[in-house]
């Protein structure tokens, strides 16, 4: 209105002017035209026609001075009616902004999240602002995508046809993409001569979409997201609507901070209602009694076992003091405790519990001091201790009575171990009268049937031979199972004593492959033998190491049916098998086959005796299943240690580590 009224006041001025400058002009013109006209011309009629031609010439000068000062002030008045409608049309644009704000801070009062917020903005800005097109992109993290979570006018697919981006990329260097990254507004109103916009240029040209902006979307002052506005006009956006719209986005950010701070609130009233429903819980659910009450003795908390337990009711034990739940000569130490508690921090105490019905049980109380709204209180806790006094009286019963009780038992253990050793030297001298009884005939048997395979009892044909052979095997085998029984029962019983003696070990380790590589050679195997030179003399028993090698080497021929068998032997330092003996220097016999290998589950019982993996009616390996039951308690007798890995079908390896020296304790 003011700008109206000082247009009419600014035509007012130049009226009043025009007249005045045609009045002063026509004066001076009369004034000074008939001056110079008498002084120049005296002849009357000369004067008379000259007189015409001057008003004449008056009348063209001032009709061109007029039509000057005419179209001055007709272009002053179209300039000013052209301001007035552009006027008018920016008054008509930032009222349809006002009614959009209006609008959306409507929403913003009335919408209880993000996902109702959204929608509404856009609907309230292209219906009541009249925008071409509006949505708002929601930034991903993980693919730097401004994705539309809300959007409004967009009738022909527009955002189903483009892909907007945060960063450098192209799609990124459009008015969304840019108030993203930049954290400020972005303004292109010329769309149609905007490289920047190359991706979306087609999209927009079909659309009739000129010019756009974008405003950035914070929440808890982070740019979250972008509001991105579209005119059908170019130029569109000025100051003053890029202020209204960076209000409308301030608006939206403070409605999502606002929206953050209520689930935030939410969740912490979720999260105290589900710790006080857990406490409540654990409270009621304790076995025993809990309670909670101020300095006063005024009870604030007890759990329901507590009624159970005493027989009041809740209004009752709220009138009640501590001291009231126990007998007259209990409630002097119980206060005692009490008061120990609220000096101290803490205290327990056993002492019977009084019920409603004046029956007492006894409890183990425990109890802490702490503050709460800031008051000094006491929690405690109490249990039934019944049971455990029934057992403290039980124990002190047995107590009385095990002295008698250990008394009788020890007479009976030393009867057990009277029968026990008479039957060790009965079965030790069973096992030695048999293995002397059985190996005195089948030495016998060996020996005879020898001199008949010699052929020195007379000539045999071939199938004599062979029964012969199968004889001479059988008396073999059997002789070598009665030594390995007797063997380990002389090792159960204690009386197999490990002797002590030099030898060359790489001699003796030679003379037992030397001995057994007959046997590999028969199924067609290898067997060699690397020995350290750093290997000489020994001092511990040569028959038993070299027979820990013979049964571990015979046991791997008798599972190997290709390849090989090896055997290496090299210096361990500081060998200690066990804390009680000095580190020492030792040698380690490794045993090396390809053969069937054995299984994980089978380990743990390989050298327990009798024991043979290879078992029952389908076996095709003979033998006792006494062999590394015996190396094993052999290897221990010398203070060695014995180690076994393998893998099915693959092979196994056998590790023997034994003193070079007899052990000596530390």
């Amino acid at each position: 209105m003011s700008q109206q009224s000082g247009k009419q006041h600014t035509l007012q001025s130049r009226t009043w002017q025009i007249t005045l400058i045609y009045a002063l002009f026509a004066a001076i013109w009369i004034y000074f035209s008939d001056h110079a006209l008498d002084w120049l011309v005296r002849d009357p009629t000369t004067k008379l026609d000259l007189s015409i031609y001057k008003g004449l010439a008056f009348v063209a000068v001032t009709s061109g001075l007029l039509l000057f000062l005419m179209r001055r002030t007709f272009r002053t008045i179209n300039e000013g009616y052209l301001a007035l409608q552009t006027n008018q049309v920016e008054i008509l644009r930032l009222k349809r902004l006002y009614a959009g704000l209006s609008q959306i801070n409507h929403a913003i009062a009335w919408s209880e999240s993000r996902e109702v917020l959204l929608p509404k903005v856009c609907q309230m800005l292209v219906e009541y602002s009249e925008f071409r097109m509006v949505w708002i992109g929601w930034h991903d993290a993980e693919t730097h995508r401004l994705i539309p979570v809300a959007y409004a006018g967009d009738e022909n697919d527009f955002l189903k046809n483009i892909q907007v981006y945060a960063d450098d990329r192209p799609e990124g260097q459009g008015p969304s993409g840019t108030a993203y990254r930049e954290k400020r507004y972005e303004v292109r109103n010329d769309v149609l001569n905007d490289n920047r916009v190359l991706p979306w240029l087609a999209e927009a040209i079909r659309r009739g979409l000129r010019a756009s902006a974008a405003f950035p979307i914070r929440q808890k002052g982070e740019v979250c997201a972008t509001l991105s506005v579209y005119a059908d006009e170019m130029n569109f956006f000025q100051n003053k609507e890029i202020k209204l719209l960076e209000e409308a986005a301030r608006d939206i950010s403070l409605a999502l901070d606002n929206f953050v701070h209520e689930e935030e609130r939410k969740e912490v009233e979720i999260t105290a209602l589900n710790e006080r429903l857990f406490s409540g819980t654990i409270i009621e659910s304790m076995p025993g009694v809990l309670y909670f009450y101020n300095e006063q003795g005024k009870f604030l908390r007890w759990n329901r076992n507590f009624e159970t337990v005493s027989g009041y009711t809740a209004s009752e034990i709220s009138q009640m003091h501590p001291l009231d739940f126990f007998q007259s000569e209990d409630q002097r130490p119980l206060g005692e405790r009490i008061a120990e508690v609220f000096a101290i921090g803490e205290s327990s105490i056993e002492a019977p519990f009084l019920d409603k019905n004046g029956e007492t049980t006894p409890y183990f109380f425990t109890s802490r001091r702490i503050e709460f709204e800031g008051a000094r209180c006491l929690v405690g806790v109490g249990i039934d201790i019944s049971e455990r006094k029934k057992a403290e009286m039980a124990l002190q019963e047995l107590n009385e009575t095990l002295e008698y009780k250990v008394a009788e038992r020890t007479m009976e253990l030393q009867g057990a171990r009277i029968r026990a050793e008479a039957a060790d030297q009965l079965k030790s001298a069973f096992l030695a009268n048999m293995s002397h009884e059985l190996r005195t005939p089948l030495n016998s048997i060996i020996g005879f049937t020898g001199i008949v395979l010699q052929g020195l009892a007379g000539p045999l044909n071939p199938e004599q031979g062979k029964q012969l052979g199968m004889v001479l095997n059988s008396a073999r085998h059997l002789l070598n199972l009665i030594n390995e029984v007797l063997d380990l029962s002389k090792i159960e019983a204690g009386q197999l004593e490990v002797q002590s003696e030099v030898f060359n070990l790489p001699a003796s380790i030679q003379q037992v492959a030397a001995s057994l590589k007959p046997l590999a050679e028969k199924k067609n195997l290898t067997l060699a033998t690397v020995v350290s030179p750093d290997l000489g003399e020994m001092i511990s028993d040569r028959r038993r190491v070299e027979q820990v090698l013979i049964n571990l080497i015979n046991n791997a021929i008798k599972f190997t049916t290709q390849g090989g068998v090896q055997l290496e032997a090299d210096c361990v330092t500081d060998f200690q098998p066990s804390p009680e003996v000095a580190p020492c220097s030792a040698v380690r016999l490794r045993v090396m086959d390809t053969g069937i290998g054995i299984q994980k589950t089978d380990l743990d019982s390989l050298f327990l005796p009798f024991r043979q993996i290879d078992s029952g009616l389908t076996r095709q390996h003979e033998g006792t299943g006494l062999g590394l039951a015996i190396c094993r308690r052999l290897t221990h007798l010398m203070g060695g240690e014995i180690f076994v890995k393998s893998e099915l079908l693959k092979g196994s390896e056998f590790s023997v580590i034994l003193p070079l020296k007899k052990l000596t304790p530390p």
